[in-house]
């Protein structure tokens, strides 16, 4: 059986760049979100989703989604078995935290050599903001398809900051708190994105793999404007104010 591991995190923390860049390796499959509310993104079964029709892939959704509803630990266990050296998935911690997945959760924990990747962001402004530029439709990752490069400015409210990033410091603490003794390897956006060869071979090393390629690229590339003040249209404003202050300043 192929060791099982979990890529976990808030959005917009490098779990896609992880996902597809494994998957660019020998030996590796990681499924997307298996445990998204009314969705099941990325499950890798051959597939073919470029030359499928809408009602193709729509049926295979609805296929999935009972599957999975029906019978999460069922599911998972097809999910997770593989001819692989290593298979996983990639969850929010909203998803992977949900009482709907109790029992999913529970068997996961029990298996004897599940791994967890835990990636975070150090700049939980950049987070944000990226946060706000993808549910305002704004570009993504060129290569994941679907949307649109063009980039936008976004408007950054610092309550609605506040109170997000307080929302995911207590996920982010029931995580912590439900994975206590479970192995876990923790990884930064920054990391991962900056050093990504570097970060990859931790990551390698940790599903007992052979080492990536020393030269890997990321299997995605940025989109989006390098600096906060070509995101943000009131970029003074978070400059100002000592809530986001220190983290406009780290751009």
């Amino acid at each position: 059986m192929p060791i099982s591991f979990v890529i976990v995190g808030a959005p917009r923390t490098g779990s896609t760049l992880l996902v597809k860049t494994l998957n660019s390796l020998p030996g590796v499959c990681c499924h997307g979100e298996l445990l998204g509310s009314q969705n099941v993104r990325g499950y890798e079964d051959g597939f073919d989703l470029v030359d499928a029709s809408k009602s193709e892939r729509e049926e295979r959704l609805q296929r999935l989604l009972l599957e999975r509803d029906s019978d999460p630990v069922g599911f998972m266990q097809r999910a997770l078995s593989s001819d692989n050296t290593a298979c996983g998935f990639k969850a929010l911690y909203s998803a992977f935290l949900n009482p709907q997945w109790n029992d999913a959760r529970t068997w996961l924990l029990a298996l004897p050599d599940i791994r967890f990747i835990h990636l975070t962001r150090k700049n939980t402004l950049r987070r944000f903001v990226s946060e706000q530029i993808f549910l305002n439709g704004g570009p993504n990752h060129s290569g994941a398809g679907g949307r649109s490069e063009t980039p936008i400015k976004v408007h950054i409210d610092i309550d609605a900051f506040e109170k997000r990033s307080a929302e995911i410091d207590a996920e982010r603490s029931a995580l912590c708190a439900t994975l206590l003794h479970e192995d876990v390897l923790n990884i930064s956006y920054e990391e991962l994105s900056t050093h990504t060869a570097r970060t990859l071979a931790r990551v390698c090393q940790f599903l007992a793999l052979d080492d990536a390629p020393p030269n890997i690229e990321p299997a995605l590339k940025k989109v989006g404007a390098a600096h906060l003040k070509d995101s943000v249209s009131n970029f003074q404003e978070l400059r100002d104010n000592k809530a986001t202050r220190d983290l406009a300043l780290m751009d």
